[in-house]
């Protein structure tokens, strides 16, 4: 169970990390997307870049063939410049820390910190946690959806759109699409369903939103006792090295 839920945790930050981008000039609309839409997708994108720091309770679901159930963990996610921290509350305690360069993953009951790497390419997206229309139109084509797949009605408040990864890219090794439903009011994700490449499906919804709130550094920062162990999974023979 543990494994299982280290690989779909980093799989989510795989996406998270992919989709952030410092906006320096808008893009150009991609074909298939009609003006309307992208009217709506660069209004959104407006209301992102306005966005300093975001606090927001979450509560992720995997559902899979592996489990008779869904899989549900809840916390809070706290964003602040580049970096994000997801604290994971239930059904177990961690800590998931994304910046520009790499993911930590923090067990406390087993006092280990794992380290993923973000390759460079991905690392220089990664200028902000929330998703820039910039970044998204080189890694994604989009679809518009109705609301209702989401159990909204408000098509004025809401947008629904359906993601899939560009071809030969990075991402579609490991998404094979994604489903996000985001509030027009301030442009931020309410819903995301995440399908990997196996099936496997990762629901996360957000609530109790708080824009521009005035996080600190530390508000964001992984602390971490000086015991625990810090290892690098996919490092290959690279051995565990002592906290700092």
């Amino acid at each position: 169970m543990q494994s299982f839920y280290r690989r779909f945790t980093f799989g989510l930050s795989l996406l998270l990390a992919a989709s952030a981008y410092a906006q320096t000039s808008l893009p150009s609309r991609p074909a298939g997307i009609d003006d309307t839409l992208w009217k709506r997708l660069i209004e959104a994108n407006n209301l992102t870049a306005q966005v300093a720091d975001l606090t927001a309770d979450f509560q992720q679901q995997k559902v899979t063939a592996m489990l008779r159930k869904p899989l549900i963990s809840s916390g809070k996610i706290f964003l602040r410049g580049p970096v994000m921290l997801w604290n994971t509350i239930k059904p177990e305690p961690t800590v998931l820390r994304i910046d520009p360069r790499e993911v930590r993953l923090y067990y406390p009951r087993e006092k280990t910190v794992e380290v993923y790497a973000i390759t460079d390419k991905l690392g220089a997206l990664a200028a902000s946690p929330i998703p820039r229309l910039d970044v998204l139109v080189k890694y994604f084509n989009f679809e518009n959806l109705d609301v209702t797949v989401f159990g909204e009605s408000d098509s004025r408040k809401y947008l629904a759109l359906k993601l899939t990864p560009i071809a030969g890219g990075d991402l579609d090794k490991y998404i094979k699409e994604v489903r996000v439903l985001i509030d027009t009011t301030n442009g931020q994700l309410a819903r995301m369903e995440m399908t990997d490449i196996d099936g496997d499906r990762t629901i996360v919804s957000f609530s109790n939103v708080r824009i521009n709130s005035g996080l600190t550094e530390k508000d964001v920062a992984l602390e971490i006792p000086a015991d625990v162990k810090i290892v690098h999974p996919l490092a290959g023979l690279e051995p565990s090295e002592p906290r700092q």
